[in-house]
């Protein structure tokens, strides 16, 4: 049996990786390649007995088919970065010199230098640069950054950034790859994208070959390759290779105001001075403008991120058109656990996904068109919704004036409505957070079997009275305080309604509406018995 299995083995080498390897050598001269493992024969050959050994002459053949491959391989990256390094650029921004206080005694304080330009300056990672400072003579503040051009008109020079590389600089100025150095204007810049466009007139016209192929981020998948193409620490024109390792990353709480939504993660070495810069496949075409690292130390660990470029694209065209970015805004929100819903809330709503509305504020789109709370948005003119992320995505980039179809689900019956997308002001939003009352002090009672107990409110609900430690009501966020709304989609209007409902839900789990004591918002929680 064994000299069958072994001839099964070449038989299936031979079908696989000798065709392979004979479509590498065809397409050598086009710029799109696919590497397998020469590892893949051995490992495959290795559950079987090995053949007779081979030659010196099927030796060099195949040292040579491997050799052939793998330079293919290398021929592809170095084209690649022929072509892209041209259309990247270093970002130098300098900022107004700080005015320094005096101490009690009169004398001013010393300065603290970063330690080198700080590429993050203004960002998330600025206090990692700090913690090497030293004593020196005061100088303004200088940061440091990558940029892509992606666009030229007669003599001027567009280039696509990011925000916090350039945000509160008085001086800019532009290095392309050749060491050229040319003063940059801002055209606009928008700190919830974290994206800019800046201008720059080299006196001539550059060329096609110095502006960026841009490509499509909807296309990008997990696993294919990843170029990350910029600046780090100052090291211009660096280019590191690995591959795009997840999508649809949230880095929620990194830097203010700030949207790190739906973005590319990737392996490929992006540290402090990458900001701006491209991330782009294996034909060069940009797919992403890193943006920020995660990483115990401030340096790379393998866990970058990119803003998908047909973001980038949307932001950049109406900063390029009009210097600012107009926003929709329908008037919902959900709570950070439920943007991607869980398969209770599926299961609970009767959908395959969608964006869950948990509050709509008066006086705005959704309100005006009839949407409540629990409605679950499964899609926005024609365009299928299958998280809150999507429905961001859709809505923000609608022209506000426009009418758009919601479709959405209620009580499991599919339903429609069409309304006027609004214009998003962050400055009146930001005024517009709702302040909770404090939560009342009441009665101990006995946790249930969620691991909180309650108290009749002083509406004729029920309230969050204790949340036992390690419970699962803690778990899921439940808080001193709340009032509980409903349980399982009945109403709780007093404690003998409540204890039906938690009697009801046995030993499974249970949903909860809940109004929040510190915010007065509502919230939808699933409760999960361990």
């Amino acid at each position: 049996m064994r000299p069958a299995r072994a001839g099964f083995a070449d038989e299936f080498l031979q079908k696989t990786m000798k065709p392979i390897q004979h479509w590498l050598m065809q397409k050598s001269n086009t710029g799109t390649v696919v590497l397998l493992s020469v590892a893949l024969g051995a490992s495959l050959a290795g559950r079987w007995d090995r053949p007779a050994p081979v030659g010196a002459a099927d030796r060099a053949t195949a040292q040579s088919e491997q050799h052939a491959a793998l330079s293919t391989l290398q021929d592809a990256f170095t084209s690649l970065a022929d072509r892209v390094e041209p259309t990247v650029v270093s970002i130098e921004a300098i900022r107004a010199l700080p005015t320094a206080s005096a101490d009690p005694d009169g004398e001013s304080p010393p300065s603290v230098e970063p330690f080198g330009d700080s590429p993050f300056g203004g960002s998330p990672f600025e206090p990692f640069f700090r913690q090497f400072g030293r004593p020196g003579p005061q100088r303004a503040p200088r940061a440091g950054g990558s940029g892509v051009i992606v666009r030229e008109h007669g003599n001027e020079v567009y280039v696509l950034t990011n925000h916090h590389v350039v945000d509160s600089a008085t001086r800019l100025t532009i290095e392309m790859q050749d060491g050229r150095k040319y003063p940059a204007k801002l055209v606009g810049a928008d700190s919830r994208s974290d994206l800019a466009v800046l201008r720059f007139n080299p006196g001539r016209a550059l060329g096609e070959q110095f502006v960026a192929s841009m490509g499509d981020s909807d296309h990008v998948r997990v696993g294919q390759w990843a170029v990350a193409i910029g600046s780090p620490l100052g090291y211009d024109s660096t280019l590191t290779v690995g591959v795009i390792s997840a999508k649809g990353r949230e880095l929620d709480g990194v830097s203010g105001q700030k949207d790190y939504r739906g973005l590319i993660q990737t392996d490929a070495s992006v540290n402090p001075g990458n900001s701006g810069g491209p991330l782009v496949d294996i034909d060069g075409k940009v797919v992403g403008i890193n943006v920020a690292i995660a990483s115990p130390t401030g340096a790379s660990v393998g866990l970058g991120f990119a803003i998908p470029v047909n973001r980038a694209k949307t932001v950049m065209e109406q900063l390029i058109t009009s210097g600012k970015v107009r926003r929709g805004y329908l008037g919902i929100a959900t709570s950070p656990a439920n943007r991607e819903l869980s398969d209770e809330l599926k299961s609970y709503y009767g959908v395959k996904g969608g964006a869950l509305v948990e509050n709509v504020s008066p006086d705005t789109p959704a309100a005006n068109a009839g949407l409540k709370s629990e409605d679950v948005i499964v899609g926005v003119d024609g365009r299928p919704i299958s998280n809150f992320g999507d429905l961001e995505e859709a809505i923000q980039a609608t022209t506000p004036g426009k009418r758009v179809k919601v479709d959405f689900i209620r009580a499991h019956r599919p339903e429609s409505v069409y309304l006027a997308v609004a214009e998003r002001d962050e400055a009146s939003l930001a005024g517009k957070v709702r302040q909770g009352r404090a939560p009342e002090q009441v009665a101990p009672a006995t946790p249930n079997a969620f691991g909180f107990a309650v108290a009749p409110g002083a509406d004729g609900g029920v309230t969050v009275a204790r949340v036992e430690s390690d419970s699962a009501a803690e778990d899921a966020g439940l808080a001193t305080g709340d009032t509980i709304l409903a349980a399982g989609g009945v109403p709780v209007k007093d404690p003998a309604s409540w204890q039906k409902s938690l009697t009801g839900a046995g030993k499974g789990s249970l949903v909860l509406k809940v109004r929040r004591a510190a915010t007065g918002q509502t919230a939808i929680i699933v409760l999960r018995q361990s």
